[in-house]
């Protein structure tokens, strides 16, 4: 299998994350692209050119994390993220994760384009998904990993990894005690060290 990713997606992170629990990174080629460059055989998997973009062994192109994440619980069932003792409040907690994902991720390509991004109507509430996200989350905590790694601290750590690497102006883990003590206890992970975002 190839999967089509860059250094700093945070779905390529969540998808990363989960191979990487599952153990089977091995099955599975790593290719980094740059999503606004139009390589060719991207485009061939995803005309989208969005990351992270999964070709299976028998060449079926799955884009969109939501929908790898369900087939490699297909194809590598245990551990599974999606545990049937708990599973509604670790989707619930990444709901949450996933709203602030998302918007932090919308803010950085809304500024491609305008330039008072930020302060618009549409980045203002982007902002506040961030900010209100994480404090929900540092209010209920997500599972430590060591507990069991399922797809809410999967997009928990996400989540404030990405906001943390992305929006350097603002001590978010200053204002998140709770959280910030989580992560810190979620350090040394193996998935979650290897899977870092960088630039």
């Amino acid at each position: 299998m190839k999967l089509f990713v860059n250094t700093t997606s945070p779905f390529v992170r969540l998808v990363r994350l989960a191979i990487e629990e599952k153990g089977i990174a091995d099955r599975i080629e790593i290719i980094n692209v740059d999503p606004w460059a139009d390589l060719a055989e991207f485009i061939s998997a995803n005309p989208a050119g969005r990351v992270p973009t999964l070709v299976t062994d028998d060449g079926a192109a799955i884009a969109e994390a939501h929908l790898i994440l369900r087939y490699l619980e297909e194809i590598a069932p245990q551990p599974s993220i999606y545990p049937a003792e708990g599973l509604a409040q670790s989707l619930a907690t990444a709901a949450l994760a996933l709203g602030a994902t998302e918007a932090a991720t919308a803010v950085i390509i809304g500024r491609k384009s305008a330039p008072n991004f930020d302060t618009d109507m549409v980045g203002t509430k982007r902002f506040r998904t961030m900010t209100d996200g994480l404090a929900r989350l540092d209010a209920a905590l997500p599972r430590d990993f060591d507990d069991r790694a399922d797809i809410g601290n999967l997009a928990a750590v996400t989540a404030l990894d990405y906001i943390v690497f992305r929006y350097t102006d603002r001590d978010w883990l200053a204002e998140l005690p709770n959280l910030a003590a989580w992560r810190e206890r979620q350090k040394g992970r193996p998935s979650i060290e290897k899977t870092m975002p960088y630039i």
